[in-house]
């Protein structure tokens, strides 16, 4: 196959971007007093300032998961996903090329935020790296690997939306503070959700001698840790500033999936475990800014038209397989 534009479009995850897109809204709605279901975001125009940092934010995303694609298509190919790079439809030199510019691009957009915003997006650009690449390469440590996605999918991404809510400067030390404790209930939700995606990878983590969480503990000890990064997050969700409850219900659903998931700790749990919860933070978060559910939806469907077209698989998709 010769690589196409979608190619590359598709090569920056964009189904996944999803996730890192609620939990940055999710920040935005618990930081900013005033919020209100249907009109919150929308009612009063002030939505610019998020999408802007939204757009921004992708492109630093964007940039660590191409990344994380070249350092990974051995172990994608036995896997058999994200066809792009394992099949040879789009070289590692070009994808390389792509992730420097996502990078430059988010780099440069950062500087039309303010301080907090601008160094936010370095730092998970670093962790994304260290995340992928040697010498620190941290998906290959269990828990190296734990705490970079707590931290760069979870805190950090959280604090760039509660940043952009607040308007928040590096000398606002008191409400830097607060962000930090109410990043923490997306922090042991995102490390619950990415313990469960290790265990249908194992097999092939294991033949290509990576060392994941799943790899070095087995999948009970792993879906037993998940669960218990469930539970975590509902707790810390009590912290949240504002509108808690955006967190607290999704949380609490959440739970009933993840015990259901401790005592089976397989492929079949695993990836309800970690489909649902997503799937249920984004209604929550989409009550409040309906144009979000838009997004979504096209992101969705336009994934599913791509991958049906492209390579004759159903994705994205909340069935087991």
């Amino acid at each position: 196959m010769r690589a196409t534009l979608f190619d590359y479009v598709f090569l920056m995850r964009i189904p996944l971007l999803a996730p890192v897109w609620t939990i940055c809204i999710l920040g935005w709605i618990t930081g900013r007093q005033g919020c209100r279901v249907g009109d919150g975001l929308l009612r009063r125009g002030d939505s610019g300032p998020l999408w802007l940092v939204l757009a921004a934010f992708s492109c630093i995303v964007a940039s660590i998961y191409i990344v994380n694609q070249i350092a990974d298509r051995e172990s994608d190919r036995i896997n058999h996903k994200l066809f792009l790079l394992p099949q040879g439809i789009v070289s590692p030199a070009n994808a390389w090329i792509v992730a420097a510019l996502c990078a430059v691009a988010g780099l440069l957009l950062s500087l039309f935020f303010n301080r907090a915003i601008s160094i936010l997006f370095l730092i998970s650009l670093i962790i994304g790296y260290l995340y992928d690449l040697p010498p620190a390469d941290l998906r290959n440590r269990p828990w190296g690997g734990l705490a970079a996605n707590f931290l760069g999918h979870g805190v950090l991404t959280y604090l760039v939306g509660w940043c952009a809510a607040q308007q928040a400067y590096l000398g606002d030390v008191l409400l830097l503070k607060q962000g930090i404790f109410a990043s923490l209930s997306p922090g042991f939700a995102n490390a619950a959700v990415f313990l469960a995606t290790t265990i249908p990878d194992a097999e092939g983590d294991r033949v290509c001698r990576k060392r994941t969480f799943c790899v070095a503990y087995g999948p009970t000890a792993t879906a037993l840790t998940s669960a218990v990064c469930c539970f975590a997050s509902l707790g810390f969700a009590f912290l949240l500033p504002h509108n808690g409850w955006v967190m607290i219900l999704p949380a609490a659903t959440s739970c009933f999936l993840f015990v259901i998931f401790a005592v089976k700790a397989d492929n079949r749990s695993a990836l309800y475990a970690f489909k649902w919860p997503v799937f249920l933070l984004t209604v929550s978060v989409a009550l409040f800014v309906p144009l979000y559910a838009l997004l979504i939806l096209a992101t969705f469907w336009g994934s599913r038209i791509y991958y049906r077209r492209r390579f004759n698989i159903l994705y994205p998709t909340f069935k087991s397989q």
